[in-house]
């Protein structure tokens, strides 16, 4: 009889763990369901918005003003103000955006503090932290930690920047000043550049302050050192070009 109910006690407990499990399963696909049914139904429409908390904090779905929390939308509109915490859209913009920005197409933003990735291409006026584009990005001012696909540009960037393509406008505006670091496989093309400029092909450099690597190095004011094949630096008198032909 002991045994019995020994065994009897302990298939009840196994069928109750199961029936919780079941359950917390349930409420797991009931919780998705509501989130996927906002996220389509409000993100559709692109004039409204739905927050889950108090006064713009909290969870927001669509095309929300202003936002201090978590915020999921399709296609954001030109009424977006300010965006601090994590957004995740397929095409991110917004006037300020404070946090992590993830944009599937494009990151858009005017002033950008914090982390900001997206699939394809991106901009903003000012760039504070670490951009990641897959295809690339041009800012007025960068601060911080980029990495671009297919290129980085902008006025002033200050830092650290990182293309498998190049560093510079994929035309023949150049990028007017970078203090730091720049490395493009293929090239960088800078108006000055006071730091380290890598290149696996060429560096095309106004005025470089600093030092250059690459195959070809080409500098209208060279202050400093080019380490490559063919080096070019038009203001210096006695090794204009190196090596002389």
């Amino acid at each position: 009889m002991l045994l019995g109910r020994i065994g009897q006690h302990s298939a009840d407990r196994g069928t109750g763990k199961w029936t919780l499990e079941q359950n917390n399963m349930k409420q797991k696909k009931y919780i998705l369901t509501i989130f996927l049914a906002c996220f389509y139904a409000l993100s559709f429409g692109q004039n409204k918005s739905f927050t889950i908390g108090l006064n713009d904090n909290g969870l927001s779905f669509g095309n929300s003003e202003n936002t201090n929390g978590l915020r999921f939308n399709l296609w954001d509109n030109d009424d977006v103000n300010r965006i601090n915490g994590l957004n995740f859209s397929i095409f991110s913009k917004a006037r300020i955006s404070n946090g992590l920005t993830f944009g599937l197409l494009s990151v858009d933003e005017s002033i950008c503090n914090g982390i900001a990735i997206n699939g394809f291409f991106g901009g903003s006026n000012k760039a504070n932290g670490i951009i990641i584009s897959g295809g690339g990005y041009a800012t007025d001012q960068f601060n911080g930690l980029g990495i671009g696909g297919l290129g980085l540009a902008g006025e002033r960037m200050n830092g650290l920047f990182i293309s498998p393509m190049t560093i510079g406008y994929w035309s023949d505006e150049k990028v007017k000043l970078i203090n730091g670091v720049a490395i493009g496989t293929f090239s960088v093309s800078v108006g000055k550049i006071n730091g380290l400029s890598i290149s696996v092909v060429q560096n095309y450099n106004d005025e470089q302050n600093g030092v250059s690597i690459g195959i070809v190095n080409k500098s209208k004011k060279l202050h400093g050192i080019q380490l490559g094949i063919w080096n070019i630096a038009e203001n210096n008198k006695i090794f204009k070009r190196f090596p002389k032909t």
